[in-house]
């Protein structure tokens, strides 16, 4: 009796450190950058909205940048998890004659925040950010 109490007692315990460490839902960030040299040059904060969803070591969803051009929702592509990390691509759709931009995004989920880096294709460097659960 005493074996089976503990057998359901670390299955409850199992069970709830499972749930808290998913990465589904939606995740908030605000991204620090430089403006366009139109904006003054200086730096700017972007909302990022992310609607994440998992099954087994693929990840799906949208990451919405928010921002004044209301691009609109970019979609996840080649999504995976890997234990605690993530990675994924998403394009932003270039306006007028520009180019699209591919980003790659890159992170670990710790507890309820995503830490991580967007970097463009062409970039040096990466943009770090941390979303919060919305």
């Amino acid at each position: 009796m005493k074996k089976l109490a503990l057998f359901i007692g670390l299955l409850g315990v199992f069970s709830l450190v499972l749930s808290a460490a998913s990465i589904d839902g939606k995740w908030v960030a605000e991204v620090k950058g430089k403006a366009n040299k139109k904006r003054g040059g200086g730096e700017q904060t972007t909302a990022i909205t992310f609607d994440l969803k998992s099954s087994g070591s693929a990840l799906t969803g949208t990451v919405d940048a928010g921002g004044r051009r209301k691009a609109g929702a970019m979609q996840i592509t080649d999504g995976k998890i890997d234990g605690d990390s993530f990675s994924f691509t998403t394009v932003q759709k270039g306006r007028k004659a520009k180019a699209d931009q591919k980003w790659t995004w890159k992170g670990t989920l710790q507890g309820d925040e995503l830490r991580g880096d967007r970097s463009r294709a062409d970039a040096r460097r990466g943009t770090p950010f941390a979303a919060k659960r919305k």
